[in-house]
């Protein structure tokens, strides 16, 4: 069941405080008169009327009283002065709170030059005293009846102008998620968007968990980090468990709604009425909730609302959906590629364990050094995760390389290791040929840099292109020392593995030379780790 309490249209803040006025107090007139039988005249059928009528005897009262009472209709007496020595009728017309408010000048001369004076001054109409009830009636209802069209007019002119704006808004997200593929990015701009349509001020999407038990905040505003990294909805509990499964929004614009709808759980979610709670569907699926609550002014949520509402999580859902797919996608694309290189590997390693331990102990050595001041803007998130893809690829050249020379048991001749020497090209050139169809992809670009120059040496004399030093890329530096360390270490056919303690003292002497000064820095802080790692992970 959907509870929705609906207004006629989707009001702007200032047409919402017009129609609240009109709604909460009656039409107040000011009749600003020294006469006291005018006065007691008009404040009698004003008051049949259904106005609430205040009653002024001079200029400066009248001014002072409007300022007060905020009138809907003036009625005065055209002979008054007020502010600055002027026509009280000419003042309220330059004042900007009074300027467009009927006003009826009342005057004690019948003659047409008095009449056209008071027109002339700004009043919409001039009677005559003594005042004629029946058409003083006549007269307001009519001035009444217009000013109200003229305000419908405007009112429909700015709901029409915020509906502009909103559809703008949507416009604008629908445009910047297409061509977003971070879904961080997505789940921002949709909130942000949100709380411009809705004027909420606290907004959370919910997503669920792997299993799809459970709803997890996955991005909020106005919800402190305690509860937002605290909130576990299980699947068709709570509103928003509800919302996922029926994918139907609930909206509680009253207490006796809530009272059907929330629960303990939900308080810590939401703040106040009104609320509402919206699917994420996308392929006719429910792929999460979208949470609104805490609104300024309290305005209870329209149908118009909702429909807007729909645009974006429509929006919003497809372009998870789309991050998604294609993460699915890249994953599945990586997983092939890694296991193909992990089987090119078992060629001259049986467990393939050789992979797992570099990719470790890289990612080890990059964490470290990601806690130095120069590398802890080059090393964020995405450059572990992208190394932790692309360090098992380092040696998928050796695919090329004959089992006469990769399995030889003893010493290379020159001639043979020029031919292994070429596996670093060829494992550059068949990540090449894996990127050129996916472009995109960061891990791969990565796994490029690894595969080409992983042999090249800090001081210039490595290959296959001498590079020296920071022309080196710094994962291709990083993976050097984690590859020859496990070389150390690890026996081969054609020698025998050494110790921890001889390794360490290689790659220490070999600093500034074969390796980068800095990373054999972290080695040195990291090697009782190395060798943990290298004794559980042993073949």
């Amino acid at each position: 069941m959907t509870t929705i309490m609906t207004t006629p249209t989707l009001a702007t803040p200032s047409t919402l405080r017009d129609d609240l006025v009109n709604w909460v107090r009656p039409r107040v007139a000011l009749v600003i008169d020294t006469d006291i039988d005018t006065r007691r005249i008009c404040t009698d059928i004003l008051d049949r009327q259904g106005w609430r009528v205040h009653v002024s005897t001079s200029a400066d009262e009248g001014v002072d009283r409007s300022r007060i009472v905020n009138p809907d209709f003036i009625i005065l007496d055209g002979s008054l002065r007020g502010p600055g020595n002027r026509d009280v009728i000419e003042y309220f017309r330059s004042v900007p709170a009074t300027e467009l408010i009927p006003i009826i000048m009342l005057n004690s001369d019948a003659d047409s030059d008095s009449i056209k004076r008071g027109l002339a001054a700004g009043a919409d109409i001039v009677l005559t005293k003594p005042l004629d009830p029946e058409e003083f009636v006549l007269r307001v209802d009519s001035l009444s009846r217009l000013h109200r069209i003229w305000r419908e007019l405007k009112n429909e002119r700015g709901v029409l102008g915020e509906q502009t704006r909103i559809l703008s808004s949507l416009l604008e997200l629908s445009a910047l998620l297409a061509r977003t593929e971070d879904l961080d990015t997505i789940l921002a701009k949709t909130i942000a968007t949100a709380a411009e349509i809705t004027l909420c001020r606290r907004i959370s999407v919910m997503l669920p968990n792997d299993d799809q038990t459970d709803l997890f905040i996955a991005a909020a505003q106005g919800i402190n980090e305690r509860i937002r990294s605290n909130v576990r909805l299980r699947v068709g509990e709570s509103i928003a468990g509800r919302v996922f499964v029926t994918g139907r929004p609930i909206i509680l614009n009253t207490q006796e709604d809530a009272a059907e709808y929330l629960d303990d759980r939900d308080l810590r979610l939401f703040n106040g009425l009104p609320m509402m709670c919206t699917p994420l569907c996308a392929s006719e699926r429910v792929i999460g909730v979208l949470n609104m609550t805490d609104r300024f002014h309290e305005r209870p949520f329209s149908d118009n609302e909702l429909s807007f509402l729909n645009l974006l999580t429509n929006c919003t859902a497809s372009a998870i959906q789309n991050v998604r797919t294609r993460k699915a996608r890249d994953e599945a694309r990586d997983s092939i590629v890694i296991a193909l290189a992990k089987l090119a590997e078992h060629r001259d390693d049986d467990t393939g364990k050789h992979l797992d331990r570099v990719t470790i102990f890289s990612l080890k050595l990059a964490e470290s050094l990601r806690q130095t001041p120069h590398y802890e803007t080059q090393i964020d998130d995405e450059f572990l995760w992208n190394l932790k893809r692309a360090a098992p690829l380092h040696d998928i050249g050796k695919v090329a390389i004959p089992d006469a020379i990769l399995l030889k048991p003893g010493r290379l001749t020159d001639a043979e290791m020029i031919v292994m020497r070429t596996h670093a090209r060829v494992g550059a050139e068949t990540v090449r040929s894996l990127l050129d169809r996916t472009p995109d992809s960061m891990f791969l670009k990565m796994a490029e840099d690894i595969a080409v120059a992983h042999h090249e040496w800090f001081d210039g004399s490595g290959y296959p292109n001498g590079l020296s030093g920071a022309e080196i890329p710094l994962s291709a530096r990083i993976l050097a020392l984690a590859d020859v360390y496990d070389a150390l270490r690890s026996e081969r056919v054609y020698k025998r593995g050494i110790s921890h303690r001889k390794s360490v003292e290689i790659i220490a002497e070999e600093s500034g030379s074969h390796f980068d000064p800095e990373i054999v820095k972290a080695f040195l802080t990291l090697e009782a780790e190395f060798e943990r790692l290298a004794r559980d992970l042993s073949d």
